[in-house]
């Protein structure tokens, strides 16, 4: 307690200090600060018209690219016209067996991995190899399944249609 009473003491000896001394406070410059505020507006919209820019290339880009994708889709569908097909030495390719042929059995499912596919055909499942009905199943890929018939013929089923 006698430490504070001290220090108190000591206090009221020190004259106070003079504030007349200090030179008076300036206003705040306003140029500065209006330098500053159109800083930050020039940079938005210089980025918001970048962003304009480079939308407008990609889709002008793009578009050019479509086009050329285009006529070269076109070119390839059309036959040469210099060119005369000869019919003896190229026979037309042999047309693909319909999938899913009338009273074929239905395909209700396939599971594929690549060492072990299987399917679900008229409610039962088989795996390539395996006898069903009066077929033996001959493939099961990702989409279908081929099947031979105890005739030969090879009828190819899949999902849907």
């Amino acid at each position: 307690m006698s430490l504070i009473n001290d220090a108190l003491k000591q206090a009221r000896k020190t004259p106070p200090r003079p504030s007349g001394n200090l030179p008076p406070l300036r206003p705040a410059d306003d140029e500065a600060d209006s330098r500053k505020n159109w800083l930050i507006p020039l940079l938005v919209i210089a980025v918001i018209l970048i962003g304009i820019f480079f939308t407008g290339w990609s889709m002008a880009h793009r578009a050019v690219n479509d086009t050329m994708i285009q006529a070269d889709k076109e070119a390839a569908a059309q036959p040469p016209t210099d060119v005369v097909p000869d019919v003896k030495s190229n026979p037309p390719p042999p047309t693909p067996e319909p999938l899913n042929p009338p009273d074929s059995p239905v395909l209700q499912g396939i599971f594929y991995s690549p060492t072990a596919p299987s399917a679900i055909v008229d409610g039962k499942t088989v795996r390539p190899g395996d006898h069903f009905k009066q077929y033996r199943v001959k493939e099961i890929t990702k989409y279908t399944v081929t099947l031979i018939g105890s005739d030969g013929k090879v009828i190819k089923i899949g999902m849907g249609d």
